[in-house]
C-alpha cells in the first residue's frame, strides 16, 4: 500500500480508516467544488446566502467526523473543509453551547502569521468564519495529501524519524515569530479569557499555559496542537499544517508541556495492555517532539 495514496477509491478494506476513505486524504479533481472568490471572507447578505447554499450540499455522505458531544461536525467537500453543526436538528451535548467565535478568529489570525515563515509548507486559507442560520461555521482550504496519522500505519521507522525531524524544523520556524512588544503574558493570537468554555480545553491545559507561577519569558508563537493528524504529508515530506485554533504566543516550553501532558498518550495508560515494547514505543514516538539535543 502506498502510504501517500490520497484517492479514496483505492483505499483497501484493511486500512484503519477504510470506513471513511476521505478522512485525512485529498486528491484534487477537476470537478471539485471551489468557492466563489467574490464570497471569500465576506459576510454580506448575498455571501451568507451563498454559504448557506454550500452547506445544503454537505449531507452525511461528506461528513468525515461526527461530534457526538454537540460540537461541530467536519465535512470534506471538494476543495474545502467545513466545520458546522447544520445537520444537528437539536443542539444537545456538553459542547452544544460553545462559542466558536474566539477559536475561529484565532484560526484566521494564526494562519496569516504562520504563512509569513512557513514558505515551503501550506497553511490553509480561511474562506468563511461566521454564523449561518444562527450557528457558527468555518470554511477553510483543503490541502492535498494525506494526514500523517493515516500514513503512519504504512511507513518505515526511518520515515517516522524523518517526519519528526521535519516537524521540529517547522516548530523552530514558528518560534521565530515573537509576540507583540506590549504582550507581557501568554496569549492566544486573539486573546481569550475563557478558553475552557470557548475551546473546550481541560483545566490542566489552561493551568500549564496561563499559570502565574510560570514565569518563562519565552512568548514566541507556537501551533500548540502539533499532532500527527494535523500534519499533511506526501512522498516523505510534510506539505501542510492545519488546525490553528489553539495557536498562540506561548513559547516552546509551555507548548511542549501541553503536547506531553494533553496531546499525546501516556505509557502508564497501557500498563495493563501487555503490549510489545516495540509497538508501545511506536505509539509514544511523537511524545518527545519538543525535546531537542540543543537548546531552542
Amino acid at each position: 500500500m502506498n502510504p501517500y495514496e490520497a484517492n479514496p477509491t483505492k483505499i483497501p478494506e484493511t486500512d484503519r480508516y477504510s470506513d471513511i476513505p476521505s478522512y485525512g486524504r485529498y486528491l484534487p479533481q477537476a470537478d471539485d467544488f471551489k468557492p466563489d472568490t467574490k464570497h471569500i471572507n465576506s459576510i454580506s447578505a448575498d455571501s451568507l446566502v451563498y454559504w448557506a447554499s454550500v452547506l445544503e450540499h454537505c449531507n452525511a455522505s461528506f461528513r468525515i467526523y461526527e461530534n457526538i458531544d454537540g460540537g461541530r461536525d467536519v465535512f470534506a467537500f471538494g476543495s474545502v473543509i467545513i466545520k458546522s453543526t447544520h445537520l444537528k436538528k437539536k443542539m444537545e451535548g456538553r459542547r452544544a453551547d460553545r462559542d466558536y467565535s474566539y477559536a475561529d478568529a484565532n484560526e484566521v489570525a494564526a494562519t496569516a502569521l504562520a504563512r509569513e515563515v512557513l514558505k515551503d509548507v501550506k497553511v490553509p486559507h480561511i474562506y468563511f468564519a461566521g454564523k449561518i442560520n444562527g450557528r457558527y461555521v468555518l470554511v477553510q482550504e483543503r490541502i492535498p495529501g494525506v494526514g500523517l496519522n493515516i500514513a503512519w500505519q504504512y511507513i518505515p521507522q526511518s520515515q517516522k524519524v524523518s517526519f519528526k525531524q521535519q516537524a521540529r524544523g517547522l516548530l523552530r520556524q514558528l518560534h521565530q515569530i515573537k509576540s507583540p512588544t506590549a504582550l507581557k503574558r501568554p496569549s492566544y493570537v486573539v486573546p481569550d479569557l475563557d478558553p475552557v468554555s470557548h475551546r473546550g480545553i481541560q483545566e490542566l491545559e489552561r493551568n500549564i499555559i496561563f499559570s502565574a507561577s510560570n514565569d518563562d519569558p519565552d512568548l514566541s508563537f507556537m501551533h500548540n496542537d502539533f499532532s500527527l493528524s494535523n500534519c499533511i504529508v506526501d512522498r516523505g515530506k510534510i506539505v501542510g499544517l492545519v488546525d490553528w485554533e489553539m495557536a498562540g504566543f506561548f513559547g516552546w516550553k509551555r507548548a511542549g508541556e501541553v503536547h506531553l501532558q494533553i496531546r499525546t498518550p501516556k505509557r502508564e495508560n497501557f500498563a495493563a495492555s501487555n503490549l510489545a515494547e516495540d509497538f508501545l514505543n511506536d505509539i509514544l514516538f511523537w511524545n518527545d517532539l519538543y525535546v531537542l539535543e540543543s537548546a531552542v
